[in-house]
């Protein structure tokens, strides 16, 4: 049942509760895209780097403004801070599972030679917001191996385990520094200033969705013009900045389509649509049915599960 959403925060900050555990900022999640609603998952970011490895069936996955079809046995390297999102292949499902951890964790203290010389080097350097490993390709067996070998620690979790895990970390870097950081062309680095102001735009629209807003109150929020703010949406989070605000407006509204306390209209309002006729075009635009039959389904579902 396509019911699942990521908790996106303030500026498409992804709220983890992984994150939380400050004493082992690590996870496994083991994932199927078709189990988000649309079967994509937003475009957000975390302070965590990001590793996805893809188990079964295909998914086009984003970094800031690259795409990759990512398929069966291939992994990609989201690095920190970094915009990403995924969506299913056209009538495909996709099972993978993502490797989230905190560079602090390796990072040792404050100026350690890791944290000098390598992890500031991976995690800062523009050129390397993104890592793609193609199962089919030598130079990416290494990175490949050493995710499948974390992926069974967690799993297994023997005493201990967390010290393996850490050590595979190591090594982990040690080759997206050997095979790929090293591999780069001498580039000045610049920051992705389009990536920010994209960021700075998404949050607008995250805090102010309720309200009436327009394409000119979203392009003022990341000084850009109305053309230069749909052009950059379009490539970086693929829909048209209003677009977006429609289909936030929507996944908004979800919990409240669900409160058996409130009707089509009171739900319509509570996230910024103007009317329930217009709020019902539109959630059958995106999720394929009425407000009324989506809820009649997911009343449905959960009763055959209890």
């Amino acid at each position: 049942m396509e019911n699942k959403v990521l908790n996106i925060g303030e500026n498409q900050l992804e709220n983890r509760d992984y994150a939380r555990n400050d004493s082992f900022p690590f996870r496994i999640g083991y994932e199927e895209i078709t189990n988000y609603r649309g079967s994509t998952f937003g475009c957000h970011w975390h302070p965590e780097i990001e590793f996805t490895y893809i188990l079964s069936g295909s998914m086009i996955y984003q970094v800031n403004n690259n795409q990759y079809l990512l398929k069966e046995g291939d992994a990609i390297c989201a690095n920190q801070n970094c915009l990403h999102s995924g969506t299913a292949s056209p009538g495909l499902n996709c099972q993978y599972f993502a490797i989230t951890f905190h560079p602090t964790l390796i990072s040792g203290y404050r100026n350690s030679i890791f944290e000098n010389k390598y992890l500031f080097e991976l995690v800062t350097n523009e050129q390397l917001a993104f890592a793609y490993f193609n199962s089919n390709d030598h130079d990416s067996n290494n990175i490949i191996s050493v995710l499948l070998e974390l992926e069974k620690i967690y799993k297994e979790k023997i005493i201990g385990y967390e010290l393996l895990i850490v050590s595979k970390l190591f090594e982990l870097c040690f080759y997206l520094y050997q095979d790929v950081y090293r591999k780069l062309p001498n580039k000045p680095k610049n920051p992705h200033k389009n990536i920010m102001q994209i960021k700075s735009a998404l949050n607008y629209i995250h805090v102010h969705y309720k309200e009436a807003i327009r394409l000119k109150d979203i392009s003022n929020s990341c000084n850009l013009s109305n053309s230069s703010c749909c052009r950059l949406f379009k490539k970086i989070v693929h829909h048209t900045p209003l677009d977006y605000l429609l289909s936030y407006r929507i996944q908004k509204s979800i919990p409240y389509l669900l409160n058996e306390g409130l009707n089509i209209t009171e739900v319509a309002i509570s996230v910024g649509f103007s009317s329930s006729s217009y709020y019902s075009e539109i959630f059958k635009k995106y999720m394929n049915c009425s407000p009324t039959i989506y809820k009649y389904k997911i009343k449905n579902y959960k009763g055959n599960i209890n």
